[in-house]
């Protein structure tokens, strides 16, 4: 399961300013939830504007049910993982911050996706 990081993708109750700290929110709840094998990272970010980019596959593409849930501010980029230069750097220093593991963080950066990619596509 890849974590997201586009803005407006992962808000929770707890941090409804879109931070990293509200993507790794997700992240350790899928963690809890599935085990550190079954988790990566997808975020999802670019350089530009991605909230023009989601208004226009959103019109294009969503139907009206998937914009119900909880209002929010909407924003232009997420704090802390604003471009994919300083998304991955700022998700590895959280990581270690939280103790994670070297060797849990080598498997959500990397090993998990590529030990399923083995698995799938090489036979």
């Amino acid at each position: 399961i890849g974590i997201e990081a586009a803005p407006h993708t992962t808000l929770t109750e707890k941090h409804q300013d879109h931070s990293i700290e509200s993507i790794m929110e997700h992240f350790e709840y899928t963690v809890n939830l599935v085990g550190i094998d079954h988790v990566a990272f997808g975020l999802d970010t670019l350089y530009g504007d991605h909230v023009g980019l989601h208004h226009a596959f959103a019109e294009a593409l969503s139907i009206g049910s998937s914009h119900a849930g909880p209002k929010f501010d909407e924003v232009p980029y997420v704090k802390g993982v604003e471009n994919p230069t300083e998304a991955y750097q700022n998700v590895v220093r959280w990581l270690v911050k939280h103790g994670y593991s070297d060797g849990d963080i080598k498997k959500v950066m990397g090993e998990n996706i590529m030990r399923v990619l083995k698995d799938t596509w090489v036979k």
